[in-house]
C-alpha cells in the first residue's frame, strides 16, 4: 500500500481548527461527494469534493452552516437520507437537509446536557444519542422518539454505535462493558472485554454476499488498546496497542481496513486480524502556496475521514489539511516513477510540458495537481490580481472585526466551514468617516496586542492588575525602537495598500478611489444613500461602479522604508485625523485672512484699522449690532491663534436637530449652479461693496467669525483627545463638523448672490476647499470624468412590507441571521449582484459577483458599516 499525497494548496488552511470531519458520496453524481467539517468556531461546513478532474461549472461549492455557539465535537451524515448531524460542545444538535441551493435547519435538539455520542443507523431510519447524565435516546429521522433509557449510575454511558443492519446497537459503558440492545430497546446480551473505560467503538460495514455475513466490532479504551470482536459471544479477542494516544479510528467503506490516527501524528492501518498493514507519518504543515502561512510548531492531528469509496483519505490538524490517494497492494513501477517525478518538479505538473516525454506521462503527471476538494481560493501570487480584477463565480463571503469592538475589518473567503483571509479594511479617520483598505498580510505569530494597548496579564484569580506610568513608560519605548528598526533595518516591503473609501459629513455619499495607480484606476465607484427622518422608509442606495477588467499578472509594487502604512492610534488620534483637522484650520484661517484682507462688510468712510491675527474673530461694533441669523459666542481679543492651535474661550456643544426631508446633505448644496464664475462689470473690492448690500457683507462676516469659533473647538477637542476618556465626544465633534459644512455653504450663496462673482475668486476657492476637506468633493455624476472604465449605475432592491411582523423584509437565502437597516441587496438588470447583511459576533456576509470586484465589494460594505444604523 502506497499513499500519494497531495501538494499543500491555496485550500488546505483555514483560519478555525478542524474538530471533526465526515464524508458521504452523492447518489445522482458518481465520483463526487460531501464532506462535512466541524470547526472550534461553532461553523459546520458543508464542500464539494471530486475524485476526478472536473470543470468548473462556476455553481456554488461551499457551505458555512451557522447556528452554533459553542466548538464543533462532532459530524455525522444520514447516508440514506443526505441529512447532517452537527453537536457541539454543549450538547445542542443540528439536523441539516439541502433545499435547493441552501442547507437549513429541519430538526433541533437540546437537553441542556453534554452529548458523549451520536450515530446514525446505516438505514438511515434512526439517530442514537448518549448523553453524559447516563441518558440514551433513539429518535427517528423525522424527529419522533422511539424510546429513551436512564441506566444507573455505576457506570457511565461513554459510547454508542449501531449494528450493520440497523435492527441493533452496542452501548459501551465506563466499566469497560458493552450492552447489546435491539432497536426498541430490548436488551440481548452483556459482556465485558476489558477493565478499562471504553472510549470510542467501530463497526464495520458487512464484508461478504452470502448467508453467513461478516463484520467485526473495535472498540478503544482508555489505555490506548484497540480490541476487535467479530461476534459478541467470542471468547478470545485481537488486540493492538497502541504506543501513542489514540485519537480516533474509522472503517473504510468495505470493512477491510481500519485506520487509526494518534498523538505522534501517525496514520495506522489495521487488518481485520489487527494487523498493522501500513505506518506512515503525516505532515500537514507544508509551506508556500497558502494564503494563511503554516504553523511554525506542527499541529497534532485532530480529525480523519475516509473518502470516495476507501480511495481517499483527509485528515485535519488545528486548521491545516491533507489529502491522499491510496493504492492498494503493491503499487506498479509506472506509478512510483511518476509520484517520485512530480515530487522533484515541486508537487507542480505546471512544466511538464518542457520534459522530453510521452503524452502519457504527462498527462499521468498533471492528473497528480487535481486537488479532491473543491476550492476557488486564490494562490498568494495571484491575491493581488484576484481582487483587483472581476470573477466568474459568484463569490462567498464574511467581513469580521479584528478584535472585538475595533474598527479594522477582514474581508475572509468562507471554506471548509472556516475563513481564509483576504482583505483589510481599516477605519482611518474615525469623524469623517474613512477607511483604507489592504491586502491582507498574515503572520505565523498570534496577533499582537493593539498599539497602546495595555499589557495586563490575567492571573488565576482572573484580577485585573493596574498599569503604572512604568509600565506606560516602557511601553512607549517599544514603541520608538519598533519605529527605528522599521525606519532603518527593516527591507522594503511592498505597499499593501489598494484603494481608500471617504464619506461627507452626513455618511450619504461614499467615494472609492484607487491609493495604487499602477494596479487600479483613479475612480472605482461611489456609494450615494438617502434615508427618510427617523428611518421609517427604507433607505435608497445608488452605486455607481467602475467595472475593473479581468487581469492576471498584477502585483503590488515596492516602496522605500519599511512601513506598512497602517496608522496607529498610540497617542489617541491617526495621522489621518490630525491631518484632517489641521486641513480645516488651515482652510479656515485662509477664509478669514481672505475676509479680512479684502475689509469685506466694512463701511468705505471708516478707516481699515489693521488686519486681526489670523483666525480672530471680528470685533467692530458694526459687527455686535449687525442682525445675524445665527448667534455667534462671546469671543476674548487678547486671543493669538496659529494653524496647530487656537486658544480662546469655547462655546458649549450644541446638537441641532436636522429637519429635511432626507438626511443627505444635498439640500445645502442645490446652489452649486452658483459657483459659476462670471464676468463682471466693475472690479475690485470698492465695486463689490458698491453691488453687495451692506446687510449680507455683515451675515457673511458673521458666518465666517462662526466658523472660526468652532474652529476653536474642534482645535482644543482634537489637541487633547483621548480614546477611552472622548469616545463619546466623537458624535458631537461630528455633529459640529456638519454645523461647520452648513456654515461654509451659507457663506458660500452669500457670496454669490450679485454680480460680485469675479471679485471674490479667491474667497470661492477657499470655499471649494473647505467643502473639499469635509468631503463634499465627491462627483454627483454616475459618470466620472476621470474614469477610463465603463461605469454601472445599481440601486438596492427595495425590501417587502410585512404587515404581521411590521417590518421591511428581504429573502437573503439564510445567508443574513439578524435584523438591521444595514442589509441590503444590489440588483443589476433585475439579477442580484451583490448581498449584504449582519450575522451573530458583530460580523457580515458579503456575496457579490459580476461586475463587482472583491475590492470594490469589500468597499461597499465598509460604507454600509460606517451607518450609525442598527
Amino acid at each position: 500500500m502506497k499513499i500519494l499525497w497531495e501538494s499543500d494548496w491555496q485550500g488546505a488552511r483555514i483560519e478555525q481548527s478542524i474538530t471533526h470531519l465526515s464524508w458521504i458520496h452523492q447518489p445522482d453524481k458518481p465520483d463526487h461527494g460531501l464532506l462535512g467539517v466541524g470547526t472550534d468556531s461553532g461553523s459546520v461546513g458543508v464542500t464539494l469534493t471530486d475524485f476526478r478532474p472536473t470543470p468548473d461549472d462556476l455553481t456554488r461549492y461551499n457551505f458555512n452552516l451557522r447556528g452554533h455557539h459553542s466548538a464543533i465535537r462532532m459530524v455525522t451524515w444520514n447516508r440514506s437520507q443526505t441529512k447532517l448531524a452537527s453537536c457541539d460542545a454543549t450538547g445542542i444538535i443540528y439536523v441539516w437537509v439541502r433545499n435547493d441551493d441552501r442547507w437549513s435547519v429541519e430538526l433541533v435538539n437540546d437537553r441542556g446536557v453534554k452529548v458523549s455520542d451520536l450515530a446514525w443507523s446505516p438505514c438511515g431510519g434512526s439517530a442514537l444519542i448518549c448523553y453524559e447524565d447516563n441518558f440514551v435516546l433513539i429518535g427517528s429521522a423525522s424527529g419522533q422518539r422511539v424510546w429513551s433509557n436512564s441506566f444507573p449510575a455505576t457506570s457511565s454511558v461513554t459510547c454508542g454505535v449501531w449494528a450493520p443492519d440497523s435492527k441493533q446497537l452496542v452501548l459501551g459503558f465506563s466499566t469497560g462493558t458493552i450492552q447489546v440492545l435491539s432497536s426498541q430497546g430490548a436488551n440481548i446480551t452483556e459482556r465485558s472485554f476489558t477493565e478499562d473505560r471504553l472510549n470510542q467503538m467501530a463497526f464495520s460495514p458487512v464484508r461478504g454476499k452470502d448467508k453467513e455475513e461478516e463484520w467485526t466490532l473495535a472498540m478503544l479504551t482508555a489505555s490506548n488498546k484497540i480490541i476487535m470482536i467479530s461476534a459478541y459471544d467470542q471468547i478470545n479477542s485481537l488486540v493492538y496497542r497502541s504506543p501513542f494516544q489514540v485519537i480516533r479510528m474509522q472503517w473504510n467503506f468495505d470493512g477491510t481496513i481500519l485506520a487509526v490516527i494518534n498523538s505522534n501524528n501517525e496514520l495506522v492501518m489495521l487488518d481485520t486480524n489487527c494487523r498493522v498493514i501500513h505506518r506512515e507519518r503525516v505532515s500537514v504543515s507544508e509551506k508556500g502556496k497558502a494564503l494563511i502561512p503554516a504553523p511554525v510548531i506542527a499541529p497534532r492531528l485532530t480529525a480523519f475521514t475516509w473518502a470516495h469509496q476507501g480511495n481517499v483519505v483527509i485528515l485535519a490538524a488545528a486548521g491545516c489539511l491533507t489529502t491522499g490517494r491510496i493504492l492498494f497492494g503493491v503499487p506498479s513501477l509506472f506509478e512510483i516513477v511518476t509520484y517520485d517525478l512530480w515530487k522533484m518538479m515541486g508537487s507542480s505538473a505546471k512544466k511538464v510540458d518542457k520534459l522530453p516525454i510521452p503524452l502519457k506521462e504527462m498527462n499521468a503527471l498533471r492528473e497528480l495537481d487535481h486537488h479532491v476538494i473543491r476550492c476557488r481560493i486564490p494562490r498568494p501570487q495571484e491575491l493581488c490580481s484576484y481582487v483587483c480584477s472581476v470573477v466568474d463565480a459568484r463569490c462567498y463571503c464574511t467581513i469580521r472585526p479584528l478584535a472585538r469592538g475595533s474598527h479594522t475589518y477582514v474581508l475572509c473567503f468562507e471554506h471548509l466551514g472556516g475563513l481564509v483571509p483576504l482583505l483589510l479594511g481599516r477605519q482611518v479617520n474615525r469623524f469623517l468617516p474613512q477607511f483604507q483598505i489592504f491586502l491582507f498580510q498574515s503572520s505565523p505569530c498570534p496577533i499582537s496586542l493593539a498599539p497602546g494597548s495595555s499589557a495586563q496579564v490575567e492571573d488565576v484569580n482572573s484580577i485585573v492588575r493596574a498599569s503604572n506610568a512604568r509600565n506606560s513608560l516602557w511601553r512607549r519605548s517599544k514603541r520608538q525602537l519598533r519605529a527605528l528598526m522599521s525606519k532603518h533595518v527593516r527591507p522594503t516591503r511592498p505597499d499593501t495598500r489598494l484603494l481608500q473609501v471617504s464619506s461627507n459629513v452626513w455618511c450619504t455619499r461614499f467615494n472609492i478611489s484607487s491609493l495604487s495607480p499602477t494596479l487600479l484606476p483613479s475612480f472605482l465607484g461611489q456609494v450615494i444613500y438617502k434615508t427618510s427622518v427617523l428611518h421609517l422608509q427604507p433607505r435608497q442606495m445608488t452605486i455607481d461602479l467602475a467595472v475593473l477588467k479581468k487581469e492576471t499578472g498584477k502585483d503590488l509594487p515596492e516602496v522605500e522604508g519599511g512601513t506598512t502604512h497602517l496608522t496607529s492610534s498610540e497617542q489617541g488620534l491617526t495621522s489621518e485625523e490630525r491631518q484632517f483637522f489641521e486641513k480645516i484650520l488651515l482652510e479656515c484661517l485662509s477664509l478669514r485672512a481672505a475676509i479680512n484682507s479684502s475689509n469685506f462688510g466694512k463701511p468705505l468712510a471708516t478707516p481699515t484699522p489693521p488686519p486681526p491675527p489670523a483666525c480672530q474673530p471680528s470685533t467692530s461694533k458694526a459687527h455686535e449690532s449687525s442682525t445675524q441669523t445665527t448667534p455667534i459666542s462671546t469671543r476674548t481679543i487678547e486671543s493669538k491663534h496659529d494653524v496647530t492651535s487656537m486658544a480662546s474661550s469655547v462655546s458649549t456643544w450644541h446638537e441641532e436637530i436636522e429637519t429635511l426631508a432626507f438626511i443627505d446633505g444635498d439640500g445645502a448644496m442645490d446652489n452649486d449652479k452658483t459657483l459659476l464664475v462670471e464676468p463682471a462689470l466693475k472690479s475690485g473690492w470698492d465695486a463689490m461693496e458698491m453691488q453687495a448690500s451692506k446687510k449680507d457683507a455683515e451675515v457673511i462676516r458673521s458666518h465666517v467669525d462662526k466658523l472660526a469659533s468652532i474652529a476653536e473647538q474642534l482645535s482644543k477637542r482634537h489637541g487633547d483627545f483621548n480614546v477611552k476618556r472622548d469616545k463619546a465626544s466623537i458624535n458631537k465633534m461630528r455633529s459640529q463638523m456638519k454645523t461647520l459644512l452648513r456654515r461654509v455653504n451659507e457663506i458660500e450663496q452669500k457670496v454669490a448672490n450679485g454680480d460680485v462673482k469675479t471679485e471674490v475668486r479667491q474667497l470661492l476657492s477657499t470655499l471649494k476647499e473647505m467643502k473639499k476637506a469635509l468631503g463634499e468633493g465627491v462627483p454627483k455624476s454616475g459618470r466620472h470624468p476621470e474614469s477610463s472604465c465603463k461605469i454601472e449605475t445599481m440601486s438596492n432592491k427595495t425590501p417587502f412590507w410585512n404587515e404581521q411582523n411590521q417590518v421591511y423584509q428581504l429573502d437573503f437565502g439564510g445567508r443574513v441571521t439578524q435584523e438591521s437597516a444595514k442589509n441590503f441587496q444590489i440588483e443589476l438588470d433585475t439579477k442580484q449582484v451583490l448581498q449584504f447583511g449582519r450575522i451573530e459576533g458583530g460580523s457580515y456576509t458579503l456575496d457579490f459577483r459580476y461586475p463587482f470586484s472583491a475590492s470594490q465589494a469589500f468597499a461597499v460594505a465598509l460604507a454600509s458599516i460606517t451607518q450609525r444604523l442598527k
